[in-house]
């Protein structure tokens, strides 16, 4: 595959990603953020995203189990 195809195929990821490098850059260098605060904002960001996939994780094991045991349940009859 060439690259030009490639990248009109992810065009729309690629400038979302160099938005996002531009506005980090901006904190940064335009604002004065240091790199320790984004270093903590990066850990709270990853500790959040963790918690909520592991609460679906969770949830998508608890139905799984429900279901199982109605269809278990349901096969004795």
């Amino acid at each position: 595959m060439s690259f030009s195809r490639w990248y009109r195929k992810h065009r729309a990821a690629n400038v979302s990603l160099m938005a996002c490098a531009g506005f980090l850059a901006l904190a940064l260098w335009g604002w004065g953020v240091s790199w320790q605060d984004m270093g903590l904002y990066l850990l709270i960001t990853v500790v959040l995203l963790g918690t909520i996939v592991g609460a679906a994780a969770l949830a998508g094991w608890l139905l799984h189990k429900v279901r199982q045991r109605s269809r278990d349940s349901s096969d004795k009859l």
